[in-house]
């Protein structure tokens, strides 16, 4: 083997090595970025997870409870009708007009309670798919798409938040209310029928 040969051979082994090593470090740098990626992305997402959590936790209702209340103090309301003006004393006619302001309450809000408990649930789901994306790697190299889709679910978030918000407070409002007069005005209503 000749001179020239000698040190080609050599000169190319260290450019195998020096390039092997560039390899090296630059798919090592891109998993560390990646591994980063991910574990910010995970960090984004669980805050997804809170903030839900944090809507769920004000669900002080079941699901179809102020619906199953509204239709209850509607057919109440229509046998009131026929309660005859000498039967109704003092007391249980300040408790009627009571009990159809509640129901005005919750006429106005029973379907709204019972879609933000159903969105909720629609975003655990899309929560939920967007963390097993998350963690199988698929916005690794595309931050840019997961951070559209969490602007997107947290910016239904809070305002699913804040009508959450707004509608419990009416609820709430006058649910003492209706634990003070509902058995009263219910059993004055059974005498009718």
């Amino acid at each position: 083997m000749s001179h020239y040969s000698s040190k080609t051979t050599k000169i190319g082994s260290i450019f195998f090595v020096f390039v092997t090593g560039i390899l090296f470090l630059v798919s090592a740098c891109t998993g560390s970025t990646q591994s980063r990626n991910r574990e910010e992305a995970i960090q984004i997402t669980d805050s997804l997870w809170g903030s839900l959590n944090q809507i769920k936790q004000k669900f002080t209702f079941k699901i179809d409870e102020i619906e199953e209340r509204k239709h209850e103090m509607d057919s109440v309301l229509q046998w009131l009708r026929f309660a005859n003006e000498e039967r109704l004393t003092p007391e249980i006619k300040k408790q009627i007009l009571q009990y159809g302001a509640i129901y005005r309450v919750y006429k106005g809000y029973a379907s709204a309670y019972k879609n933000c408990v159903i969105k909720a649930e629609e975003y655990f789901y899309e929560i939920k798919a967007l963390d097993k994306q998350v963690k199988k790697g698929r916005y690794d190299n595309d931050l840019p798409a997961f951070g559209k889709e969490f602007r997107r679910l947290n910016g239904g978030l809070t305002v699913l938040n804040a009508e959450v918000t707004d509608i419990l407070a009416r609820l709430n409002s006058v649910e003492p209310g209706y634990r003070r007069v509902a058995g009263d005005v219910e059993a004055f209503a059974e005498t009718l029928r």
